[in-house]
């Protein structure tokens, strides 16, 4: 059986929040510099996670 890679899953709304939590869990540590990079890279998650929730469809 073959399973999907790490690569397959990337943008699957599972994965971005488990990127986003692992990333807020280093930004009270981080340098300042590191930390700006870290909320840029929130932010863009951010919004990936915003349109795959719109994309859920309603019942």
């Amino acid at each position: 059986m073959a399973y999907p890679s790490r690569h397959d899953d990337a943008g699957s709304l599972p994965t971005l929040l488990a990127e986003y939590g692992h990333l807020a869990t280093q930004l009270t540590a981080a340098s300042s510099s590191y930390a700006e990079r870290l909320r840029v890279r929130l932010t863009e998650l951010d919004a990936d996670i915003e349109r795959q929730i719109a994309a859920i469809p309603e019942e």
